[in-house]
């Protein structure tokens, strides 16, 4: 009787495992067979393309600067059986390489022109974007330079949507910080680490000081349950710091999306982890006062919210996009 539990058991495990390995090479075999290149305006880079998904187009804007599109599939696999989500690597990350000599010539005015390129290339009249953590910032930028092409954005894990007064963005980073720290410095963190063996550093291999980094360097702040710290993508030979450090100090001292708000009303949708370090506060102000932006927060999860709470933030992000409520109505 326990010889036929446990076959059963490894039959059921064997199954599951492979479902999800073929879903894995389907996915990646999508993408790889949408992919294209982007020639930018100036000829100074090629950008890399790709899509998953089939419906209504939307463009989806990863974070960074410097980071690569790659984390942001298991964000919008949920959602790809109504939607299609156009994927690139910014101008400067790991797929859309610029020489080094250029890297320090990038700027997000640069990246804003980029993305009407590519509108202009997949013959969008209008964009829905879907933008992830800076590209929030993206996201933003964009539309207060081309408010006549946004049909409406979707974004978490998002950048506050204007600078208080008689403040820069720089002075809002410390505060940034002090949570990131404060996420890090939880106890579940040493409790992970203990659990999988890698409190201690003395004695690690190499490939134990990887995992160990990616607890305390990348999923301790980014997600709450760790549990499930291996499913974090992205750093290190995803992420260039010289491009982050390149486009992130020409962003603007301050702005505000408010005036452009009420000349082009668009319909916006925030979710954010109650978790975050980054606040919502501030897009609330808003959406009290403007039906067509909505603020969704998620219990129990922080800056990667999909990692944490896949099924409520599957549905939100679903739910946002207006062919999708059309249908549900």
């Amino acid at each position: 009787m326990r010889n036929a539990l446990t076959l059963a058991i490894c039959l059921f495990l064997n199954f599951t495992i492979k479902g999800q390995t073929s879903q894995e090479n389907g996915l990646f075999d999508e993408l790889e067979r949408n992919s294209w290149y982007l020639p930018t305006a100036d000829g100074k880079a090629r950008l890399y393309i790709t899509s998953l998904g089939r419906g209504d187009t939307v463009v989806s804007l990863h974070g960074g600067p410097g980071n690569n599109f790659n984390y942001l599939v298991d964000a919008v696999r949920g959602s790809t059986d109504s939607t299609c989500f156009v994927l690139f690597d910014q101008r400067g990350s790991l797929y859309s390489r610029v020489q080094d000599s250029s890297v320090r010539d990038l700027s997000l005015d640069i990246l804003v022109d980029d993305l009407e390129s590519l509108r202009k290339e997949i013959g969008q009249e209008k964009l829905t974007l879907f933008a992830h953590s800076f590209g929030t910032v993206l996201a933003i930028s964009y539309y207060l330079k081309y408010p006549q092409n946004v049909r409406g954005m979707v974004l978490t894990a998002s950048m506050p949507p204007f600078i208080p007064r008689g403040k820069t963005f720089i002075d809002l980073v410390p505060e940034f910080h002090k949570r990131i720290k404060a996420l890090r410095n939880r106890p579940e963190v040493e409790a992970i680490l203990r659990d999988e063996g890698l409190w201690e550093e003395e004695g690690l291999n190499k490939k134990q000081q990887s995992d160990r980094y990616k607890i305390t360097g990348l999923a301790s702040f980014n997600m709450i349950d760790l549990r499930n710290w291996r499913s974090f993508k992205g750093g290190r030979a995803f992420f260039n710091s010289a491009v982050e450090g390149a486009i992130g100090g020409s962003m603007p001292e301050s702005y505000d999306i408010r005036p452009t708000l009420e000349r082009f009303p668009i319909t916006i949708s925030i979710i954010q982890g109650t978790e975050d370090y980054l606040s919502a506060d501030s897009w609330k102000l808003i959406s009290d006062l403007l039906d067509h932006v909505s603020v969704h927060l998620i219990e129990h999860s922080s800056h990667y919210i999909w990692l944490d709470r896949a099924e409520e933030f599957n549905h939100i992000l679903s739910s946002s996009f207006p062919w999708n409520r059309n249908r549900q109505e």
